[in-house]
């Protein structure tokens, strides 16, 4: 993906965490849940990749969205 200076991995991984972002509006969703739906195999990942893409926790994402 040269137009984007990013490797493949790299964009997928990204549009995962914008996928998350918006999820993590919805307070009934668990993180787990959250997680598995956009491709993540573990809320470990989740929140890894959330903290190295945004530089917030997924719970300070979502309670930032309240």
């Amino acid at each position: 993906m040269r137009a984007t200076g990013m490797s493949i991995h790299q964009h997928i991984i990204r549009r995962r965490v914008e996928r998350a972002k918006s999820l993590l509006a919805d307070e009934n969703l668990p993180l787990s849940e959250v997680a598995l739906m956009v491709g993540f195999s573990h809320q470990s990942h989740l929140a890894y990749h959330v903290r190295r893409v945004l530089g917030v926790s997924p719970m300070s994402l979502r309670k930032s969205c309240e």
